[in-house]
């Protein structure tokens, strides 16, 4: 298949600029490539991996022994009164201002990253996520060597907090999604994802990051937990618990996966001893 390149740097397609080598890499834009792709690894008996903006993922300095499929952003999307079908590749933020005539969406500005990942960790910030505007999902499914094309409705998705039937079942790929939004004044949607931009920017720390390490729970934040362990600033390596937000670690330039990952099980260690409460990640290892 043309296109696939041999022993490609994973830190290139990481918010997070930690990766070694994977085995092959291919970028695709369509669905269509996406499964010629897999087809590819299945022949060849590679296990594949398909990612997209590379936001919430930590890979392995040791790199990656199979076929990392690189879904790139497409902005297509098709709007059939307040049902919208996107292409799952497309970048949140772009759907975000594209939509302004639309309401549901405002709160999505600032997360990096594609709307396929969004779905598949349940993405939400100030009180709502995007479980809440899905209608449907369009999947491929890989088993047993054979990939189906599905359609999952949004009780098929299993949504759960910053969780989905997805998440940790990487036969089962987004390639698009029907979002049902409502129509609205346009003036006051761009003046909320103004406000909601700067509310971001105020909190999120500057640097190489993926976003949120740990959920949150019902009656805590993670952040404020690493903090009171008293763990903010604390550094292995080039990686560095975020002085301005526990919840974020920071690569400074040169950090391995190995030092975000010592980082990681102090913080659960320290949190646990503390109080009493175990932390799960947020984020996607690999």
């Amino acid at each position: 298949m043309e296109g696939i390149k041999e022993n490609v740097l994973l830190s290139k397609y990481s918010t997070f600029r930690i990766g070694g080598p994977a085995r092959y890499l291919i970028e695709v834009s369509d669905p269509k490539d996406i499964k010629r792709a897999i087809e590819k690894a299945l022949e060849l008996n590679l296990k594949f991996l398909v990612i997209g903006g590379g936001s919430n993922i930590l890979f392995s300095s040791e790199g990656y022994d199979g076929m990392v499929i690189v879904f790139n952003s497409s902005n297509n999307f098709l709007i059939n009164d307040n049902l919208i079908e996107v292409n799952a590749s497309i970048s949140l933020n772009y759907l975000v201002n594209k939509l302004d005539s639309y309401t549901g969406l405002e709160w999505a500005i600032g997360i990096p990253g594609t709307l396929a990942g969004a779905i598949n960790g349940n993405a939400g910030a100030f009180g709502v996520e995007i479980s809440e505007l899905i209608k449907q999902v369009k999947v491929l499914e890989v088993k047993n060597k054979k990939i189906i094309e599905r359609e999952f409705s949004k009780k098929d998705c299993n949504f759960g907090y910053r969780n989905s039937i997805f998440k940790n079942n990487y036969n089962l790929i987004i390639t698009s999604a029907i979002l049902e939004l409502e129509k609205g004044n346009t003036e006051e949607i761009k003046k909320n994802i103004k406000n909601n931009l700067s509310k971001r920017i105020l909190k999120q720390p500057k640097g190489f990051s993926i976003g949120s390490i740990f959920k949150n729970g019902d009656n805590f934040s993670a952040g404020e937990l690493i903090e009171k362990a008293g763990l903010k600033g604390k550094q292995i390596g080039d990686a560095k618990i975020a002085e301005d937000h526990a919840n974020f670690i920071i690569n400074l330039g040169n950090a391995t996966s190995d030092d975000v990952l010592s980082l990681i099980k102090i913080i659960k260690k320290e949190v646990e001893e503390k109080f009493l409460i175990k932390l799960e990640e947020e984020i996607k290892i690999f």
